[in-house]
Order: C-alpha cells, then sequence, then structure tokens
C-alpha cells in the first residue's frame, strides 16, 4: 500500500484524488486500451474486420488511436498532481486554496465558496466526498482513497478496474 505521505501528495485542493483518477499517469484508462487492443488482435479483427465487418469508420485509424491511449506517457495523461505543478493550468481553486493557506479546500471555513460553484457543477459527488472527509479526517479519509484506488478504483465512472476482482 502507498504511504500516507505519498497518498496525502495525491489530493488536489479540490476534494479529488489524483491516485483515483483514471487518467492520472493512464492508470486505468491505458490498461484498459491495451487490454482491448489485445482482445482485437487476439480475435483477429485487424485482419477480417475492415474487409468483411461492414463497419463505417477508419479501422486503421481506429489501431492507432487506441495505440495512442495504451502509452502512459502519451500526453493525454496528468503527469503529475496539482500541488506537484499538474492539473489544470490557471485553476482558481489551486490559487484560492493556497491564499488560504489550505491542503485541501474542505479544511477551508468558506468551503464551498464561488470558486468552487462550478467544479461542483461537473463535480457533485464532492459533496459526498466533503461529508465523509468531516467524518473520517483528513488522515482516515485519505487512506480510504488510497485504498479504493489500489484496488483500481476510478472515481470518475465509479467502477473497479482490477483484473484481480475477476480471478
Amino acid at each position: 500500500m502507498i504511504s500516507f505521505l505519498e497518498a496525502k501528495k495525491l489530493i488536489g485542493y479540490c476534494g479529488i484524488y489524483c491516485g483515483g483518477c483514471g487518467m492520472y499517469k493512464g492508470r486505468i484508462i491505458a490498461k484498459v486500451a491495451d487490454d482491448l487492443k489485445e482482445l482485437i488482435e487476439a480475435h483477429g479483427y485487424p485482419v477480417w474486420v475492415p474487409e468483411f465487418g461492414g463497419i463505417d469508420f477508419n479501422f486503421m485509424e481506429f489501431q492507432k488511436g487506441l495505440s495512442y491511449f495504451t502509452k502512459e506517457n502519451s500526453g493525454c495523461y496528468c503527469q503529475e498532481p496539482c500541488k506537484d505543478g499538474g492539473g489544470v493550468p490557471g485553476c482558481e481553486i489551486k490559487k484560492c486554496a493556497e491564499d488560504q493557506g489550505v491542503e485541501i479546500c474542505f479544511q477551508c471555513s468558506d468551503y464551498p465558496c464561488k470558486h468552487f460553484s462550478q467544479f461542483l457543477k461537473r463535480h457533485p459527488e464532492i459533496t459526498k466526498e466533503y461529508k465523509r472527509f468531516n467524518k473520517l479526517g483528513l488522515e482516515e479519509w485519505i487512506k480510504t482513497q488510497a485504498r479504493k484506488a489500489e484496488k483500481e478504483y476510478c472515481r470518475a465512472t465509479r467502477k473497479y478496474y482490477s483484473k484481480a476482482r475477476m480471478e
């Protein structure tokens, strides 16, 4: 299991645990794309689908796109959490949290503030995380996030992608 200090670095100011994101270093998306690529090749799709499949898209371009997503360093994945310079450039939430001197917005007496309103529209589940955070406290909440991520949980889909669960 990841250490508490390492897990703590993966908490965004907004309350999103970067370690639980499918895009963070291609953690889940790259693996799923690789699995799909493997399945497609194992079933011979590259040979017979373009010729007999009746598809209405360029299969070769699809394969190129899929290969792109299998690379964890392709450029479409966050490589660093926001506290280490990654994340959305010019994020108002990050600037506000730094100005307020809080590690996570949940700790701010003004939470939720005006900077958070647009974010909450896109990520309404953060309200539930805020309640869990208040119930568990920072350390236990972070440990919970890290345990879920270790089991290949993706926050965006609210699903687990671990092969271990299938065995």
